[in-house]
């Protein structure tokens, strides 16, 4: 129980500087929980839960750049409520068996998005400049 409490501990702590850096600590923080135990789709709720903090004091942190984009944010919270509404319905009603067999394919995904994801964004931000829409 005690190593247990140390390795959520070291992860948590490990999770969140890295978030606090460039992001990527449920990289850290998911493999752990899963480690002592936790059922896949209660650690998945649990690492997303855990990093709302640094979520909301980021945007505290930009609530004068938000501000200034009051109709960007209305598009950008509008589809994040329908993608977070479709994502909880997914992970929810599927077996867990099947969010299993995902979780390695999702891993895979995100860490190629994390190490592409600065190429990606100069491509779009050139393809966007060429064409108006």
């Amino acid at each position: 129980m005690l190593l247990e409490l140390a390795l959520l501990f070291a992860a948590g702590v490990l999770g969140g500087i890295m978030n606090s850096i460039a992001g990527g600590g449920s990289f850290i923080t998911f493999p752990a929980l899963m480690a002592v135990g936790v059922p896949p789709i209660m650690a998945n709720a649990t690492n997303t839960y855990a990093a709302c903090a640094g979520y909301i004091s980021g945007a505290v942190g930009f609530r004068e750049e938000i501000l200034k984009n009051k109709q960007e944010l209305l598009f950008t919270v509008s589809f994040s409520l329908v993608g977070g509404a479709v994502g909880a319905y997914l992970l929810l009603n599927p077996p867990e068996s099947l969010f299993l067999q995902a979780i390695p394919w999702l891993l895979l995904f995100a860490t190629v998005l994390f190490l592409t994801g600065s190429r990606l964004t100069m491509i779009i931000k050139s393809i966007t400049r060429e064409h108006k829409h």
